[in-house]
């Protein structure tokens, strides 16, 4: 901090350092009194009035936080207008941006950049949900904690179809830095939905994979350009270590049209979560700790035992927990013996779990169980081990022994698709597949009909031909 420069006060905070200065707005780390509680403060700056378009950006902000509540995103505690000043209070995470993880290290190892990624996945459904769509993903507003969790952070540029458009951002603190992770639908300055902020993960994911991003140029307007038009290069030349999984959902993520990406962020995190236990590089804890240990940034690891905390700062005390663990205990013991007893009962009167169609059964909960969910464009039906289970979309994962299955998807206008998966036990797969159908919707009616007997108008038509 400047010392020339007098330190602001906050109601109820003391300030410790500045962090960031911007045209539109400062960051200070701060402890909030009398909580003794360290956060951030995110005020306005002194040359912006609260009355001023830009302004509105800060309260927006406030109001979008206020409206999530998840352990992968920031929370704020707190959010304050004067008459000449505006401030956030958020909540403070000893940790790194990825940015910075990435400065450190080039490029990060595969498990530990889809275990950020799925965070991210995570935090982004529960922002989607709630019709927020982030529209700034990049590295830098993407925080690596001492602890190993991921926070999303910096929704100064977020939109809300239920708040007022703020004018654009020109905060270097929150962060326009060129068009590199920006959607090709940004680019055109279309409206961004929950599929842009996927696309610009993806490049996110890509970076962190193979230590460049897939459409940089010399130039700002050259990149605008290739994130509408090219390609991204393949991962496997920059990233031999990159599985085939891997590579199709970074992809899948960089597609140009949004309709051809992941449908939702809950689909991407389900793909990056096959993709992680294919790599077998245990928990996500444990695989960021050992990448924060790699970069120098911690002296080990966080052990298996330690839990995996995305809340920095409610740490409570082991006696005041040995209560709640004994109630949890006991709840656990119930539902065990109440869960024996009606698996008991199902195997004593015979309850499989009954396909929709057709007499084949599968059975309700199998040993050790894996799940399968079946996305298909545009639709088909849906058969597994020679069993008819549905015809999608259906919310629902199937549920399945863990081993080798064959599934089968047919369209009655495309080629059937056969697939093979391997479930290991506890497993959630994600089947994603493009049925190719050829034929117009037209043409499907009348392919689909039977070829029996003519109908009334030909049957007339015959009656008043003149007999041969």
């Amino acid at each position: 901090m400047n010392a020339t420069q007098a330190t602001p006060e906050f109601d109820g905070c003391q300030i410790v350092g500045r962090l960031r200065s911007g045209p539109i707005s400062d960051l200070y780390e701060a402890v909030q009194q009398p909580l003794g509680r360290r956060v951030l403060v995110k005020a306005l700056s002194s040359s912006i009035l609260p009355s001023s378009p830009f302004a509105a950006t800060l309260e927006r902000e406030a109001r979008l936080l206020a409206e999530l509540d998840h352990p992968g995103i920031l929370h704020v505690y707190d959010f304050v207008r004067r008459d000449d000043r505006m401030w956030l209070v958020l909540e403070h995470v000893e940790g790194w941006t990825l940015e910075e993880l990435l400065s450190k290290l080039g490029k990060l190892t595969p498990a530990a950049a889809v275990a950020i990624a799925q965070e991210v996945a995570r935090a982004l459904e529960h922002a989607h949900r709630r019709g927020v769509v982030h529209r700034d993903v990049q590295p830098r507003n993407i925080l690596v904690s001492q602890r190993a969790s991921v926070k999303l952070m910096n929704f100064a540029v977020a939109v809300d179809e239920r708040l007022p458009t703020a004018p654009e951002l020109l905060d270097g603190g929150t962060s326009y830095s060129g068009p590199a992770y920006m959607s090709p639908e940004q680019i055109l300055g279309e409206p961004a939905d929950p599929r842009s902020d996927l696309f610009s993960l993806g490049v996110v994911m890509y970076e962190a994979l193979s230590g460049k991003r897939p459409f940089d140029a010399p130039d700002e307007r050259t990149t605008a350009q290739r994130i509408r038009q090219d390609a991204a290069a393949p991962l496997i030349r920059s990233a031999p270590d990159v599985r085939p999984a891997l590579e199709r959902a970074v992809q899948h993520c960089l597609q140009k049209m949004p309709s051809d990406r992941f449908r939702s962020a809950a689909d991407l995190e389900i793909a990056l979560g096959s993709v992680l236990e294919e790599y077998g590089a245990g928990p996500a804890g444990r695989v960021l700790g050992n990448e924060l240990a790699r970069a120098g940034l911690v002296s080990a690891a966080p052990s298996d035992e330690e839990p995996h905390r995305s809340g920095e700062n409610a740490i409570a005390p082991p006696g005041a927990l040995r209560p709640v663990l004994r109630g949890l205990v006991v709840c656990f013991g119930l539902i065990v013996l109440g869960g024996v007893g009606l698996q008991y009962l199902a195997m004593r009167s015979g309850t499989n779990r009954t396909t929709r169609h057709g007499s084949d059964r599968l059975e309700l909960l199998p040993p050790k169980a894996a799940y399968l969910r079946v996305v298909a464009d545009p639709w088909a039906h849906v058969i597994v081990d020679g069993q008819r289970i549905d015809t999608t979309p259906f919310a629902e994962s199937i549920p399945l022994r863990a081993g080798t299955h064959y599934v089968r998807l047919e369209h009655p206008n495309a080629p059937t698709e056969r697939r093979t998966v391997r479930l290991a036990p506890g497993e959630t797969a994600l089947l994603d597949v493009k049925m190719s159908v050829e034929v117009p919707p037209s043409r499907e009616v009348r392919d689909a009909a039977p070829e029996a007997a003519p109908d009334a108008g030909d049957a007339a038509s015959d009656a008043e031909r003149p007999s041969p």
